[in-house]
């Protein structure tokens, strides 16, 4: 779970990072376009500015110096502009289309003059001042003016006298007419003395638009031409067609609200979509386990997922669908569960089933001694029998023999339960192996009941000793060889030998017997509790905790018991423990 728990914060994190980069990289790309929206449309209200803007845009990516793209001027002579750069000295760095007249390097006074009159030699000039790098760079666009250069030359012509004298009216009027101009002079007095040129349909203008013709001179029908006269202090005012003419907008920060709240509607409606994407996405494995919960509330493990489940989720050749493979681990959990749960109920009913069987077979086991023992004590109770000495006898030895056998039953079950509780109470002896086991087998030799099973004992060739329970020890040997005679007939063969094998570091106890052996389902059951196995038609009398008991002292020394049988084939068991080391017994 620790994978799937990487894989979420992992898959999470990255879900919520990538939609923060989304949102930011949306908010850049709609301000960005907002900017050049607003500023593409600024730009209509003044050309020159505008186009000496963008020409220092093209600079390149030096954060030092101005460094300019090749071919940069090649479109200034088809618009019949030049542009110059000049660095904080006053030195002219780059250049393009400059008339030859014009110089490469500028004094602070003339910069002053150039930034006062707007004009150089005959040309006017629009200025941008570049601070982006480490010095400010001024970037110089000159452009012919005729409106202007037809003004200053009248002036200069006609200018003495304050006014274009009668006699040169019709030639001033034949010159205005080509640029479709119309001169109008104001004395000192702000008084309008003489007009001529062409009607223009003039803009109706207030006194706060010479500034805006100052910033966005292109928002008006006419171009605005004043020159001053020193002498006269007459006005000398030129106007001519505007072809830049655009209509003013002063909405910008409409512009800006509109590129903002679109950009808000983006991210809502990418946040719904990623929204519900997600809500289907995690929502239907929850579905889906939600019902397998349901089923597996009602026992019903076998049916984890129902076929419309499983071609939801997994794909012909059995693999996740790449929308559920987030919890490939998740489904494999259920299904674990899902098996052991199974396991787990067939498990307890075949234990329920087991136990009722031990319970009427304990029953019977109690009730046949006892039946005996109460009609013994019956008959005695009454005296109505005058019993002999032998009779007598033989009713003490039954009744003896009952009650030892009752005694073996409650002493298993004693056993049992203080082997699962009390293990770590046990007392452990350093004892000699082969010593041990010849004492448990003369035991067996000497039984005259047992006088028709061949029973031999083969020790080590050398002295072994292991720490051991000794009572109990006894006991799980004495249940084995037991087991070995009340399950075979009469003559079997039943042979106990002892084998050390170093490599493995473990002693092994070998019972092996050629009798009727047992089948799978027995040899399975074999060490389970309550479970009494047989393979003839004989019922045999116990508690059902011989060979449960034995597993449980192997496994108090540490150690395990093996069977292999086949019916008709006979039985071997080995009782593997380990071997001591450095005087401590060796742990499985």
């Amino acid at each position: 779970m620790n994978r799937l728990r990487r894989r979420l914060f992992l898959h999470f994190s990255l879900q919520f990072i990538s939609l923060a980069v989304a949102i930011i990289i949306l908010f850049f790309f709609i301000l960005l376009i907002a900017v050049v929206w607003i500023t593409k449309d600024e730009s209509k209200y003044n050309y020159y500015q505008t186009k000496i803007e963008s020409i220092s845009m093209n600079t390149g990516n030096s954060l030092k110096e101005v460094t300019m793209l090749d071919g940069w001027d090649k479109d200034l002579a088809e618009e019949g502009i030049w542009v110059q750069i000049i660095d904080h000295k006053g030195d002219v760095i780059e250049s393009g289309n400059v008339p030859d007249t014009i110089p490469n390097q500028y004094s602070q006074h003339d910069l002053h003059n150039i930034q006062e009159t707007n004009e150089l030699q005959g040309y006017s000039l629009s200025f941008y001042l570049e601070t982006l790098y480490e010095e400010p760079y001024l970037f110089v666009l000159g452009y012919e003016d005729e409106a202007r250069k037809l003004l200053q030359q009248m002036t200069a012509d006609y200018g003495k006298e304050g006014m274009v004298p009668k006699a040169y009216v019709k030639h001033a009027e034949d010159k205005l007419s080509s640029i479709d101009g119309l001169l109008k002079i104001y004395d000192a007095n702000e008084k309008l003395v003489q007009s001529i040129g062409s009607q223009l349909d003039l803009d109706k203008e207030l006194p706060l638009d010479i500034f805006i013709r100052k910033v966005a001179p292109d928002t008006y029908s006419t171009k605005t031409t004043i020159v001053k006269d020193p002498q006269t202090q007459a006005l000398w005012v030129l106007y001519t067609p505007n072809e830049n003419k655009q209509e003013i907008k002063f909405d910008s920060l409409k512009d800006i609200i509109i590129a903002f709240a679109a950009s808000g509607v983006g991210v809502l409606v990418i946040t719904i979509i990623i929204s519900f994407w997600n809500g289907f996405r995690y929502g239907n494995p929850l579905f889906i386990f939600t019902s397998w919960l349901s089923r597996m509330g009602t026992g019903k493990y076998n049916e984890v997922l129902t076929e419309k489940e499983k071609k939801l989720i997994f794909r012909k050749n059995g693999k996740v669908r790449l929308k559920y493979r987030l919890y490939a681990e998740v489904f494999q959990a259920f299904y674990a569960m899902a098996e052991k749960l199974a396991a787990s109920t067939k498990e307890r009913e075949q234990l329920e089933k087991t136990r009722e069987e031990w319970m009427t077979g304990i029953s019977h086991d109690l009730r046949t001694p006892l039946t005996t023992m109460q009609g013994y004590g019956t008959l005695l109770e009454r005296g109505q029998y005058e019993w002999s000495k032998q009779e007598l006898e033989d009713i003490g030895k039954t009744i003896g023999e009952k009650s030892a056998y009752m005694l073996s039953l409650i002493e298993d079950f004693s056993l049992s339960f203080r082997l699962k509780n009390n293990a770590s109470l046990v007392d452990f002896q350093l004892i000699e192996v082969n010593d041990l086991l010849s004492s448990i087998v003369s035991k067996f030799h000497e039984d005259r009941t047992l006088a028709d099973y061949q029973l031999s004992f083969h020790p080590l060739n050398h002295s072994l000793s292991l720490q051991v329970a000794k009572r109990w020890f006894e006991r799980m040997i004495d249940n084995l060889i037991y087991n070995a005679i009340i399950h075979n007939p009469a003559g079997t063969s039943i042979r106990v030998r002892i084998e050390a094998d170093v490599e493995s570091g473990k002693l092994k106890i070998i019972i092996k017997d050629n009798g009727i052996g047992m089948d799978e389902e027995t040899r399975k059951h074999l060490f389970n509790r309550y479970y009494r196995g047989t393979n003839t038609d004989e019922r045999v009398e116990g508690s059902g905790l011989g060979m449960s008991i034995a597993m449980q002292i192997a496994e108090l020394h540490k150690g395990e018991i093996i069977v292999d049988s086949e019916l008709n084939r006979g039985t071997v068991v080995t009782v593997c423990l380990p071997l001591l080391k450095d005087g401590k017994q060796l742990e499985t």
